[in-house]
């Protein structure tokens, strides 16, 4: 990490990873979802890197961003004025943030109660950017899904698409939680039902159709 403090005072991480750094932070993510748990090595465990890993939110915003779009053009009807489009993307974004964050914080408060204090770090780094690194793969679908609207071949897709994603990210925990397969599939269960829990409480608040 590059050094981002003034001269003569201790160096801090920089928050924001460098592209070479992003792209070794996938690869790692990558290995993982494959199988390889050396993944683990390229991924940065220290307490900088845990804290650094959060920069995935903003790594992974263009995809999410344009899923907004597709979303609104395929299902919302698009905003019909300025505001109507601040508030319809602004909880978007929001439900997708803190569909995000919030299973890693019922991760980091049920980790001393569980015995899993050691192991939260490597879970966090590598579900923050196997989410990002998910997020980017998943461009094509929206892309489609801009290009030809919804119908049953797009939806056949997007259900293929969801299986895949799951699969990925349950694999990738279960890798980087030292092949713990009940563990991985309550997380994955769990950080479904989060996400869920967040967008169905954002579409309450705003009234905003978000699925």
């Amino acid at each position: 990490m590059k050094p981002s403090s003034p001269a003569g005072s201790p160096p801090t991480p920089d928050f924001v990873p460098s592209v070479e750094e992003v792209v070794r932070f996938f690869s790692g993510a990558l290995l993982l979802m494959a199988g390889r748990t050396e993944g683990l090595k390229r991924l940065d465990l220290s307490a900088d890197g845990f804290w650094q890993s959060f920069a995935a939110i903003f790594v992974a915003l263009p995809p999410l961003a344009l899923s907004w779009v597709a979303s609104e053009m395929v299902t919302g009807g698009g905003a019909q004025d300025e505001t109507s489009s601040f508030v319809t993307y602004g909880a978007h974004a929001v439900a997708d943030v803190l569909a995000w964050l919030l299973p890693v914080l019922i991760l980091m408060m049920a980790a001393r109660p569980i015995g899993y204090s050691r192991k939260i770090v490597p879970l966090v780094v590598a579900t923050n950017w196997g989410g990002a690194l998910l997020a980017w793969a998943v461009v094509p679908y929206w892309l489609l899904l801009i290009l030809f609207g919804a119908g049953e071949g797009t939806a056949f897709i997007g259900l293929l698409v969801t299986i895949a994603t799951v699969t990925a990210t349950m694999r990738l925990i279960y890798f980087a939680l030292g092949k713990d397969f009940a563990a991985a599939v309550a997380i994955t269960v769990m950080m479904i039902v989060a996400s869920l829990m967040s967008y169905g409480a954002v579409m309450d608040v705003t009234g905003v159709r978000l699925v």
